[in-house]
């Protein structure tokens, strides 16, 4: 999708709106690097198992960690936007 149809679907802000600066991330890098490096070596479990058990538990290894990655980045957005709703109610904006 181009930036034009998911902002006639409103799921942008306006450009008006728009931080120039690079917003800041709060995913912890520590623990995302724990859980990618997690999912690759699930990955090479998998690929070496040869349909035993050791590409069973890799499947499992990755599948936790990809949940744990996505929980983790929803988590992120929920604080990125609960930050952006203090910093409105510190500047007086409604």
């Amino acid at each position: 999708m181009s930036v034009s149809d998911l902002q006639k679907l409103g799921l942008l802000r306006p450009e008006s709106k728009w931080d120039p600066k690079h917003t800041r991330s709060f995913v912890p890098r520590l623990s995302w690097m724990f859980l990618v490096l997690l999912s690759i070596c699930g990955c090479i479990m998998i690929a070496l198992g040869d349909g035993g058990v050791v590409t069973w538990v890799g499947l499992l290894i990755f599948s936790v960690s990809l949940v744990c990655f996505v929980c983790m980045n929803i988590l992120s957005v929920n604080r990125a936007l609960l930050h952006e709703d203090e910093g409105e109610d510190e500047s007086g904006s409604p």
